[in-house]
């Protein structure tokens, strides 16, 4: 797999169809910062690659970033029961061991996706890839308790977060 400068240079349609899902239903993301990354060889170390898109995404306006954050699905929601999730979201919730939850399970998280989306308007955002469903039932309580703001700073960092390991997915890293 080429690096993401290497990529930008060969094929502007490669590089947008290798990123466009680093940032869930969000395309605009990795277009964005596509005239920057084709300028410098810099952006084939993926930590800086993942900073400019990071920075990019967070400094797009509220409208841009209520949008991705409202793109994302909720944990064991419906589109994960109906297998309706993207690729990159449906292997992030079979590593947390969402995709063979109990009926008890699945209730406990409809209930607390109900809250959440609830008190906030968007879904609960949590990097799971790394997570078991313990920790994020533990997340989901945590944060119940926070500011919609609070929340809309979390929820942008853990979407930062997934795509970083998403970035590592695509490399193998």
């Amino acid at each position: 797999m080429q690096l993401p400068y290497d990529m930008a240079k060969q094929s502007k349609q490669d590089y947008i169809q290798t990123f466009e899902n680093l940032y869930e239903h969000s395309p605009w993301v990795a277009e964005s910062v596509y005239d920057s990354v084709i300028k410098s060889s810099i952006y084939n170390n993926l930590e800086y690659f993942h900073a400019l898109l990071s920075s990019n995404m967070l400094t797009a306006n509220l409208g841009l970033q209520d949008a991705l954050i409202k793109a994302h699905p909720m944990l064991t929601g419906k589109k994960a029961q109906k297998n309706e999730l993207t690729q990159f979201s449906a292997s992030e919730q079979k590593s947390a061991g969402l995709n063979n939850c109990s009926d008890e399970e699945i209730t406990l998280f409809q209930k607390l996706n109900r809250q959440y989306i609830n008190k906030f308007d968007f879904p609960f955002i949590m990097a799971i890839k790394e997570k078991n469903k313990v920790e994020i039932e533990a997340g989901f309580n945590a944060r119940q308790n926070n500011s919609i703001e609070q929340e809309k700073q979390n929820a942008l960092a853990e979407i930062n977060k997934i795509a970083w390991l998403r970035i590592k997915e695509i490399y193998g890293i």
